[in-house]
This record gives structure tokens, C-alpha cells and sequence, in this order.
């Protein structure tokens, strides 16, 4: 599932579950973390690189089937205490990536999702491919954007990261390169050559210099698509930078682009109760608030949604049944009272 190893200098890690698309489960998080811990402390490792085996997926998230397992067999208050240990694994993390002292290059090819992000999105260096498929999901499963995303969300420009998170909106490499999420583009074809390259080079006299060198001669700012952010980015703005999820909807609902009426189509699958917490986080809990701070946040929110049903029931509706039918705890946004919205933060 995950394949840890040394290339001359650079520490690589692997990730490879192709029949899952690389859903990550604990076993991979314990090999990443063990790889990390045994490579900040090893003076004959210089970079550290994450990719995937294969160019459908780098992540498609975390292996949600653990979550739906764990409430079908056993009792609530043990599973709420069996997955409150997973996702502080996970965050914990999430928190050892941001905070690696050596360089951390995420190769990102095909798709990127939840939890993938939560293991490449934190690395120092963003690098992805012209077929990527990225996104911040977890609203249409009854959960929040989670794994540190609030974060990286909060740094897009404008009110982008609260449209992510909250829509779930699925980004292209000229969408990822145009809020920062993504730090550089290099295409498919020369992502192995970048990859040979790099374990040639003579990293250990100055690797954050060798490697910007080399990335200078990989990364292409040719891209295959425009960016559909970029070109919405005034009716975002506008909707987003509304107080309420409400008055976003609103000024969404007005407008005549065939774009925004697929977002808002997508949207009202979505749970209601999600919706509001992932608006609310991105909207105001953010601000002022460290990377640390958001990570246990998220704690807080998870074990908060894992009380209740509706992140079990988004699973099976989309992932178990796939009836595309889920039995939201709230019918509308405007039947979320704000008292609930409140105490998943508390």
C-alpha cells in the first residue's frame, strides 16, 4: 500500500493502492509517519517526495468505508472513540508535513481529494500535472473540509477558499496554480525525467537551491485550460463575501452563467448541516488562527460530525448503496439552526 524508500538523497514515498485510487487508510498514515520521523534526523536525506504509483489518482482521500465499518459494528460511543483516534493520527499528521524542516515535494497527478490533500498540500513544494482533479469533497458526505484545509483555503485570494471549501468545486491545474494551492506545474510526460534529474543532483551542499535550479527547468507555464476561477472570480467574490451562506445563495441564484447553475445544482445534494459548518469555519473561524490551531479545530469539528448520523449516512448514500438518496438531518439551509451551527465549534 505505501513503498518508503531512499534514492540517492531524496526519501520517497509511494503511495500505492490502485484498486482503492489510493483512499489512505492507517497503515499508510503510520508508514508516512515513520518514513518522516526516520528521515528529519538522517543527515544523508536532503528532499522528501511523495507520489503516486500510478497517474489516475494521487489520493482520492481517506478510506471513508473505515468510518461506515466501524458505526455498523460496534456500538456509537465506540466508534465515535475508535475514529476520533484515527483522525488525530491523521491530523497529527497533516501537522508533522507542515512542519518538516526539509524540503517536501508532493508530485500531484490525476485525481486529489480530502485526504490526499491533507498529505501533500502542507509539503513546501505543490507540484502538479495537467490532469489533475482536485477538490475539498466532504460537504456532499455530511462531513466539513477537514485534514488542516481550512489553512490552505484561507490563503487563496479573495473569498476562493470559502467557494472551495464549502462547494466542493473540483479544481483544474490552472485553478490550483491561480490560488496558490498548487506552487508549480510540470507535465505528465516530465514528471519521471524531473524525478531522475533531481536524484542526480548534488543536494547535499544546498537543496532548496538545487532544487529551485532544477524546477526552472521542468516547470511549464503552458497549460492545456484556462482557469475557471479566474474567469468567475468577480461573481465568487460577490456571493462569498456575503455573512450567511443564505445571501451567498442568493446572489448565486440571480445569476445567468450556466457555470454557477451547475455549482448551485451540485450544491443542493449537499448536506445542509455540512454546508453550514464548512461556511462558518471558512467565513470566520479562520481568521487570526494559526495552522495548529486549525488542526485541532478540526479535531473538535470531527468528533463533533461523528456524533452524529449524517457523515455515516453521506457514506452510505454516495460510497456503500451509492443510491445518491441520503437522509440529510436537515432538509434546507434554512432549516439549520444557527444554535447547532455554534455548538460544533464548542
Amino acid at each position: 500500500m505505501i513503498d518508503c524508500t531512499v534514492n540517492s538523497r531524496i526519501g520517497v514515498i509511494t503511495l500505492n493502492r490502485p484498486e482503492k485510487l489510493n483512499a489512505l487508510n492507517l497503515e499508510m498514515f503510520l508508514g508516512i509517519q515513520n518514513a518522516l520521523d526516520q528521515w528529519e534526523s538522517n543527515p544523508d536525506v536532503d528532499i522528501v517526495v511523495i507520489r503516486s504509483s500510478f497517474s489516475k489518482a494521487f489520493s482520492a482521500g481517506g478510506d471513508l468505508r473505515i468510518v461506515y465499518d466501524s458505526h455498523q459494528n460496534q456500538s456509537k460511543e465506540q466508534a465515535v472513540q475508535e475514529l476520533g483516534e484515527f483522525f488525530q493520527f491523521e491530523y497529527s499528521l497533516n501537522a508533522r508535513i507542515y512542519h518538516f524542516p526539509k524540503p517536501f515535494i508532493s508530485l500531484i497527478d490525476g485525481i486529489a481529494m480530502g485526504g490526499g490533500l491533507g498529505v501533500s498540500i502542507h509539503g513546501s513544494h505543490r507540484i502538479v500535472t495537467e490532469d489533475i482533479r482536485m477538490a475539498m469533497p466532504e460537504c456532499a458526505i455530511g462531513f466539513f473540509p477537514d485534514v488542516g484545509s481550512s489553512h490552505f483555503l484561507s490563503q487563496c485570494p479573495g473569498h476562493l477558499g470559502t467557494f472551495l471549501g464549502v462547494t466542493g468545486y473540483q479544481m483544474s491545474a490552472a485553478d490550483a496554480l491561480y490560488t496558490g494551492i498548487a506552487t508549480h506545474h510540470i507535465t505528465r510526460d516530465l514528471m519521471p525525467i524531473f524525478l531522475e534529474t533531481l536524484y542526480k543532483a548534488p543536494t547535499e551542499y544546498d537543496p532548496q537551491n538545487v532544487l529551485a535550479e532544477i524546477l526552472e527547468c521542468f516547470v511549464s507555464t503552458q497549460l492545456p485550460m484556462l482557469s475557471e476561477l479566474q474567469e468567475h472570480r468577480e461573481i465568487i467574490d460577490e456571493a462569498f463575501s456575503e455573512n450567511t451562506l443564505e445571501e451567498a445563495f442568493s446572489i448565486l441564484t440571480l445569476s445567468k452563467d450556466r457555470w454557477v447553475w451547475k455549482i448551485l445544482d451540485k450544491m443542493e445534494e449537499d448536506s445542509p448541516l455540512s454546508l453550514k459548518v464548512a461556511f462558518h469555519l471558512l467565513k470566520k473561524a479562520t481568521a487570526g488562527k494559526s495552522f495548529d490551531d486549525l488542526n485541532a479545530l478540526d479535531w473538535t469539528l470531527s468528533h463533533n460530525f461523528l456524533k452524529t448520523n449524517e457523515f455515516v449516512e453521506g457514506i452510505r448514500a454516495k460510497i456503500i448503496d451509492k443510491d445518491n438518496n441520503p437522509q440529510w438531518q436537515f432538509k434546507s439551509l434554512s432549516d439549520v439552526p444557527e444554535k447547532i451551527v455554534q455548538e460544533f465549534f464548542a
